[in-house]
């Protein structure tokens, strides 16, 4: 045991794998500390409500963009020839482009649609609420400033969904500074910009704007390095090439896209459902929450994913990396999670205001949710990579189901309690799912 201790130490502190690791996770680190300063600043200027509106324009964007690509930005670090990866992420592009132009189209559409309709009229086809929300309460915004709110969903997925095909390109080239940098480039200006917004006519959807505009900023920086490599490519091959590549790699089309999407509605489900029973007030202090402890570790464990997917592609004893993964993954997740049982409740009223009392009681009752998902988010792409994707749709499917089952048995009970159930439930699904992982891993590889 001691010796293979040493073997993980020696391969962490020497290793390529590790400076790499280290380089991105130092980046994230860095870009969550400027919000995390800031902070109390915005929960000065902004309610709890508008963080609420800025939770659901983001779990609209952030499902929009993971599934406009196909998937196929995970394909990128597969391909032998950069041409060919080069040449997914351009596909991958057109397709983000196309449904991003539908899906403005179809929202300008439905927003002229509901402010020119009399609201007796929902009230007489679909009823008093749509998805939780009041008609009513819709139908007053016709002259408020959330109205760019709609019109802003398709260019913030549109930016999101750029950022990950460039961010996935970039993983592949080994340009980690740059992908470490961008992440802090998005924090420098999306709070910034979120502040100062607050000062403008535009201040309703300021953390909205904040976030589109860091976002579109950081995409800037990793476009350089494709750009080259799409200019050596003969345009006379471009379109059959294309049709190729996708066929190559249609599971990912077929299997991680509605995986994704499954995936992202069942990690903000509890949004819906807290819209629903609980108000955007309970909303926005939930999604603080998250923006306090699981975007963060989210982060920080997509990064390592990240470097962990790459590493799969070249190295030869994939299983000892996998474990030496998961070992270390373990360490660094207790570290980060314990101190949030420490940090007493009241120390959130200081930081934040009164209004955010409860911030540190969700917190605590999330941690073994995020403990779980912090440690075997990272091994995933080992199905990924073995192209055994429609295990990882299978399991979502089970678990999205399960979550539908859990709410609705959890009608009536208290926050705190929903809270709870859905944190140990996920703790043990993502369990689950680092045990496929290691099974399917070390069914596939080549010895």
């Amino acid at each position: 045991m001691i010796i293979f201790l040493k073997n993980i130490y020696f391969e962490l502190v020497e290793s390529r794998y590790f400076k790499n690791l280290f380089l991105l996770t130092t980046g994230v680190g860095v870009s969550q500390l400027i919000p995390l300063f800031l902070l109390p600043i915005l929960t000065r200027f902004f309610s709890p409500t508008d963080f609420g509106v800025l939770a659901i324009f983001l779990a609209i964007v952030q499902l929009l963009a993971i599934t406009t690509t196909l998937r196929l930005e995970m394909a990128i670090v597969l391909p032998k020839k950069d041409t060919d990866a080069a040449l997914l992420c351009l596909t991958a592009m057109l397709f983000l482009s196309v449904f991003s132009i539908l899906f403005f189209i179809i929202l300008f559409l439905l927003w002229s649609f509901i402010v020119n309709t009399e609201i007796t009229e929902y009230y007489d086809t679909v009823g008093y609420k749509i998805f939780g929300l009041n008609i009513e309460n819709l139908i007053k915004y016709k002259k408020d400033t959330y109205i760019p709110f709609f019109y802003l969903i398709p260019i913030g997925s549109f930016c999101l969904g750029l950022y990950n095909i460039l961010y996935s390109w970039n993983n592949r080239m080994e340009l980690y500074k740059n992908m470490s940098f961008s992440q802090i480039t998005h924090s420098i200006f999306s709070t910034p910009l979120s502040i100062l917004f607050y000062f403008t006519p535009l201040k309703k959807i300021g953390l909205i704007l904040g976030q589109v505009i860091g976002r579109f900023i950081s995409c800037l920086l990793l476009l350089k390095n494709i750009y080259i490599t799409l200019k050596i490519i003969s345009r006379k091959e471009l379109f059959s090439k294309s049709i190729f590549l996708v066929k190559e790699y249609k599971k990912f089309i077929i299997f991680e896209t509605p995986h994704a999407m499954l995936n992202f509605i069942s990690q903000k489900y509890i949004i819906g459902v807290f819209t629903s029973l609980f108000g955007l007030f309970t909303v926005g202090i939930f999604d603080l929450a998250d923006k306090i402890i699981a975007k963060p570790l989210g982060l920080i464990s997509n990064s390592f994913k990240t470097v962990f997917y790459k590493r799969l592609t070249t190295a030869k004893d994939k299983l000892t990396i996998f474990k030496k993964t998961l070992i270390l993954m373990t360490v660094i997740s207790f570290v980060l999670t314990i101190p949030f049982y420490i940090i007493p409740d009241s120390f959130f009223v200081i930081l934040l205001g009164p209004e955010w009392v409860d911030t540190g009681r969700y917190i605590k009752l999330l941690c073994p949710l995020l403990f779980s998902r912090f440690i075997f988010n990272v091994v995933t792409p080992s199905i990924s990579y073995t192209m055994q994707n429609h295990y990882l749709l299978f399991w979502q499917i089970f678990y999205f189901l399960g979550l539908v089952f859990l709410f609705i048995f959890s009608k009536g009970l208290s926050v705190e309690n929903v809270i709870f159930i859905y944190a140990i439930f996920g703790a043990l699904m993502y369990f689950l799912l680092g045990f496929i992982s290691f099974l399917v891993l070390k069914k596939n590889i080549k010895f």
